[in-house]
């Protein structure tokens, strides 16, 4: 009765304005800023704003210097913590001669992580999974805004890994169809076992400040379906706490509120919020972001499905298992010639041999790379922090 075409958004008012992230912590590390710009809604991904001039002054004369990465975060030049009872600010110059100042702030009260556990829970939807949940040691009382991130890494084993591949040479073809060697070779790095590693996403935040206890417990940082492959095998995540001011907390919380889904630099803003940057001249260019000196807590814990009542997962992709003849030269028989179809898939998508040959010689198993190379889809570098 009808038809339906595609929808693509876009922006009929843009705000192009500079977005500048930054949190330095009481940890002795290179200290991170990013900047970027806001962009619009038909576009993939924000502009990395680069050859900035990017520093941090304390209240003792120091100036720490910043030289962005290949991943364009702006990274300082030497390890540095924040100490108590400095005060720190955030200058920045663009490449086109703009710039940026922060207001002045302090390292916030320290709250250290008591308590990181994952217990089996299910949702009000019903949904089961796996909680992730934080307690924190308040004992000072002064701590009273949270906010957290985590970075979570997984192991991954290919189901259908064999030691051997086969690669395929001295194609030749003609009008009887095409031949080719088929040479099967050891493979030379590792790709059976791999590990996975994702950030956070999202704004996460509590108080504490309407509480008569005045400490965080059972605070879910995350939930992990029962279902999800990442708990396939062996699941790690770090839990990170910060320790936010007052005026940190609402800039995140409004962001939030505004319907945030995203880290504030890797979405488009449902509006302005003003944060603690502004530009250094008497000027109306709005600026987005905020700059903090905050006290870090960090944790680490693992787990496997095995340690909870529920069922293994299934991997991540659906594994294509074939048997193809190299001597099937046609498709005559009913059937497709699997001497052609046995080229496209190695040589095309990089199919692997999944089990050992035949007697004649001739007959191959063969598995799509996901499920036959796990760095297909994840990374053969075990982390230095992995534990087993």
């Amino acid at each position: 009765m009808s038809c339906r075409e595609p929808f693509e958004p876009e922006s009929i008012e843009f705000l192009d304005a500079l977005v500048i992230e930054s949190v330095i912590t009481n940890e002795l590390k290179n200290q991170e800023v990013r900047l970027t710009r806001t962009y619009k809604l038909e576009d993939n991904e924000p502009l990395v704003e680069n050859n900035a001039e990017v520093t941090v002054h304390d209240s003792n004369n120091n100036i720490y210097a910043f030289t962005q990465n290949q991943e364009g975060i702006y990274v300082s030049d030497v390890e540095f913590q924040a100490e108590e009872d400095l005060i720190y600010q955030l200058f920045i110059t663009t490449q086109n001669g703009k710039t940026y100042q922060s207001s002045e702030v302090t390292l916030t009260p320290i709250s250290e992580i008591s308590n990181l556990y994952a217990e089996l829970t299910t949702k009000d939807n019903g949904e089961q999974g796996i909680s992730i949940f934080v307690d924190s040691d308040n004992t000072s009382g002064e701590a009273n805004y949270f906010k957290y991130d985590y970075e979570e890494t997984y192991k991954v084993i290919a189901p259908n890994h064999f030691d051997f591949d086969i690669e395929l040479t001295n194609l030749t073809q003609d009008a009887n169809g095409i031949e080719y060697d088929i040479v099967v070779t050891e493979r030379e790095q590792e790709e059976r076992v791999c590990y996975s590693t994702e950030r956070s996403v999202g704004i996460i935040q509590t108080t504490t400040n309407e509480l008569n206890n005045n400490y965080v417990s059972r605070f879910e940082v995350n939930f992990i379906p029962i279902n999800d492959s990442k708990i396939l095998e062996r699941y790690s995540i770090l839990v990170n706490q910060y320790i936010q001011s007052l005026e940190a907390y609402t800039y995140y919380n409004t962001i939030d509120e505004l319907g945030s889904l995203n880290n504030i630099l890797s979405q488009t803003q449902p509006g302005y919020v003003l944060g603690n940057i502004q530009p250094s001249s008497e000027s109306s260019e709005k600026v987005i972001g905020y700059f903090e000196a905050a006290t870090i807590s960090s944790e680490r814990i693992y787990f496997n499905f095995t340690d909870f009542d529920i069922p293994q997962p299934d991997y991540f992709y659906e594994c294509d298992l074939l048997t193809l003849d190299y001597n099937d030269n046609s498709a005559r028989d009913g059937d497709i010639n699997e001497r052609n179809a046995l080229y496209r898939l190695i040589t095309i998508n990089n199919y692997k041999l999944a089990s050992g040959i035949d007697n004649s010689g001739t007959i191959y198993d063969i598995v799509n790379p996901e499920c036959g190379d796990c760095t297909s889809i994840s990374s053969n570098i075990r982390p230095d922090f992995w534990e087993d």
